[in-house]
């Protein structure tokens, strides 16, 4: 049977940068050179809300998140969005990220980020793929694509992609769908890329 997976996918540009001395906690400039762009080191996904859950409504949220020089994110302003029972999700989420800090001048910077949080419903289907990695060495066979099961697995470890350094730096987004083949231990024995917006975020995905 087909069942359907919620998912949160989350991905982060950059939009403006600028300095702030921590102590005054003065908000940064949207738009200022900078010498080394933050990096997400914590990255938390949003809950999705059970209200659209049960009516299938998708959405994305664009954040306008101030991290400071610490790394921290001390604000949170919505841009645009899709639907407002998104708004409160990805803003608490956001929330808890922490980064390492952006850098100008040798110095930890105060900047501004653009955080799209994107609530997609996902389906179970046969798309066709071809294999980006090959098949890890095994001896087990891969189950068939329309296998049927009484409960879907379950994630119970998840980790977030690293953004690609050159992909942040052009400001370039992107999702990417893989197809895992989860053992009967609940291992990741193999992962094929089923679709993807862009090739930068393939292996960053598949990692």
């Amino acid at each position: 049977m087909k069942r359907s997976l919620i998912g949160a996918i989350v991905l982060c540009c950059v939009t403006g940068f600028g300095t702030a001395k921590a102590q005054e906690k003065v908000s940064p400039a949207d738009s200022a050179p900078y010498e080394k762009a933050p990096e997400a080191i914590k990255q938390v996904q949003p809950k999705y809300p059970e209200a659209a859950k049960k009516d299938k409504i998708e959405g994305t949220v664009w954040l306008k998140v101030w991290v400071d020089e610490s790394g921290k994110v001390a604000q949170v302003n919505v841009q645009k969005s899709d639907g407002k029972m998104f708004n409160q999700p990805a803003i608490a989420a956001a929330k808890e990220w922490t980064f390492n800090p952006a850098v100008m001048k040798g110095k930890p910077a105060a900047v501004w980020v653009t955080i799209p949080f994107r609530f997609r419903l996902q389906e179970n289907d046969k798309s066709q793929s071809s294999p980006v990695s090959g098949m890890k060495n095994t001896k087990q066979k891969p189950p068939a694509d329309d296998i049927k099961v009484d409960k879907d697995p379950k994630a119970i470890e998840q980790v977030n992609p690293k953004y690609p350094e050159k992909a942040f730096q052009d400001r370039i987004e992107g999702t990417v769908w893989t197809k895992m083949w989860i053992d009967k231990s609940g291992n990741v024995v193999d992962v094929k890329v089923a679709k993807t917006e862009n090739d930068a975020f393939k292996e960053a995905a598949i990692d």
